[in-house]
């Protein structure tokens, strides 16, 4: 016999569930606001005077 109850069970099933939930979500976003995202430009540096010519290597329409 177990020394749990059903209820109990599906209780501390629930509890883990949504604390699992909880630690995927934390994992997923922490550190998120640094992350480098696809096609994000780098900032230039200010002191630089900007190209006359855009660099189009590897764009298409």
């Amino acid at each position: 016999m177990s020394a749990l109850s059903p209820d109990q069970i599906v209780t501390l099933t629930q509890v883990l569930v949504v604390l699992l939930g909880i630690g995927i979500i934390w994992a997923v976003y922490h550190g998120s606001d640094r992350a480098e995202l696809p096609g994000e430009a780098v900032e230039p540096d200010p002191t630089l005077v900007d190209d006359a010519t855009p660099d189009t290597r590897g764009r298409t329409l």
